[in-house]
């Protein structure tokens, strides 16, 4: 269900809802009105043929009187005569008065107290209808939940009542193959326009969120178009501003770092160059080992400061062979170090900056503990690096500390008096660039593992058995 999870989906999909159910409730309501005045049409029609029976009788011969009835007399509309009023009527229907007033609109000479009409689903209590042609409704009974009963009896002389009988048509159901066929025409035609509409509205939100996922990644992306509803341009417009601020504040930082270092190195090379020319001794030497651990400090913020703000441009790397290139360097300088990956995994990343990730990763590994191995994986769509030693580890507390910059461990201080504690927290924001992550965790044999996720690899792999690298 994740195409579900859009706004264009979602906002589409209420807009179908609602056209479904708008028309379903409007076709019942349009079909129950539709259905009632059939009915009262099926009555008035009744009543014109009772009053046109009616007339005929009082206008011709009395002898012509039962051969007119029996002629009347059908299946269908049931006509007899009897000496009193077959049924009775004490509290009428709005339906039963309106035929009553239209029968005698029809009939002006029928009085009020001459007539009774009844019109319900069911037949009036103790009414008797006699024997009539074969098959007449009359005789089959009437199905109370599709028809209603028209009953009327009309008082032509003292002894004698012309009496009636019919039924209306069956009740239509409120949903039939019509409301479906129309209900897919219009799902299907005004769907198509809906979809179109909505995915015009919500495409530049949909480049909003792209463009947020992809600030993440690359804060020198270009900025995104201010287009769409109003709502939309507003913030897409405070999204470029933020960008813009994002970038001059990086900007400033490494400016500033870069104008102290600058400073910095300058006195610190006329002590340098004064404290060579001075005479050999141990203050002498200690001067100059100060001189060099500043450098170094000065060259690690430089370093922190150009994985924020790296301008180099990306391009498609053989990750097998830059982590692999890596653990030569390592194991050339005396790490007791063994990688195990494919080949031919390529990656489009900054080629430096990962690299310089990838190495203090490794190097924090081979400082902490006696050897180290690493691994490289392909997992889904995520290419997997993973760094292992077998050293003391971190505590379960700390593991988050150690990626702030120059927070230390206190253990560390006095194992490694050197470091300034900037290591992972430049690798740290060098594979978050890439929309990757970097986990530490304890590994249950001791030692600490670092895994580093980096999302839609590239793969053509060969594999290639562990190698191991001697002291």
């Amino acid at each position: 269900m994740k195409a579900f999870d859009s706004l264009r989906a979602r906002t589409a999909a209420i807009v179908i809802a609602g056209l479904v159910v708008s028309n379903t409730v409007g076709y019942a309501l349009y079909s129950r009105d539709k259905q009632d005045t059939l009915i009262l049409q099926d009555g008035l029609d009744m009543s014109e043929r009772a009053a046109g029976v009616s007339r005929l009788l009082r206008d011709i011969p009395d002898d012509w009187n039962a051969d007119i009835v029996a002629a009347s007399d059908s299946r269908a509309f049931r006509v007899w005569v009897t000496t009193t009023a077959p049924f009775r009527n004490d509290q009428p229907t709005e339906e039963e008065l309106e035929l009553e007033a239209y029968i005698s609109d029809l009939v002006p000479r029928i009085r009020h107290n001459e007539i009774i009409v009844w019109f319900r689903p069911e037949l009036p209590a103790r009414l008797v209808i006699p024997a009539g042609p074969a098959g007449a409704q009359a005789e089959a009974g009437v199905d109370a939940a599709e028809r209603l009963s028209f009953v009327l009896s009309i008082n032509h002389a003292e002894h004698e009542w012309l009496n009636f009988l019919g039924q209306t048509a069956p009740t239509a159901s409120y949903l039939p193959t019509f409301l479906a066929l129309n209900l897919l025409s219009a799902v299907f035609g005004l769907g198509i326009v809906a979809l179109w509409l909505v995915n015009r509205v919500t495409a530049p939100l949909n480049d909003l969120a792209l463009a947020a996922q992809r600030l993440g990644h690359d804060l020198t992306a270009e900025p995104l178009s201010e287009k769409g509803p109003a709502e939309v341009r507003v913030a897409a417009r405070a999204f470029n501003a933020m960008q813009a601020r994002l970038l001059r504040q990086i900007e400033g930082r490494t400016g500033m770092l870069a104008a102290i270092s600058h400073d910095l190195r300058t006195p610190i090379t006329q002590i340098r160059l004064r404290t060579e020319l001075a005479p050999e001794s141990d203050e002498r030497n200690k001067t100059l080992a100060t001189l060099d651990e500043m450098n170094t400090i000065i060259g690690t913020f430089l370093d922190f400061a150009r994985a924020s703000g790296d301008s180099e441009a990306r391009t498609t790397v053989d990750m097998g062979s830059l982590v692999e290139s890596i653990c030569d360097d390592f194991a050339d300088d005396g790490a007791d170090i063994t990688y195990q990956g494919p080949d031919g995994i390529r990656y489009m990343c900054k080629r430096l900056a990962m690299k310089r990730a990838v190495t203090n990763i490794i190097k924090n590994a081979i400082t902490y503990g006696s050897s180290a191995w690493v691994t490289l994986a392909v997992r889904g769509h995520d290419l997997v690096i993973e760094v292992g030693d077998d050293g003391p580890g971190i505590p379960e507390n700390e593991i988050e500390t150690v990626f702030q910059p120059f927070r230390r461990l206190a253990s560390d201080h006095a194992l490694h008096p050197d470091g300034v504690g900037l290591g992972l927290s430049i690798a740290q924001t060098i594979i978050e660039e890439h929309g990757g992550k970097v986990v530490l965790l304890n590994r249950p044999t001791g030692g600490l593992l670092a895994r580093v996720s980096l999302p839609q690899a590239e793969t053509s792999m060969r594999k290639q058995p562990g190698k191991p690298y001697a002291r």
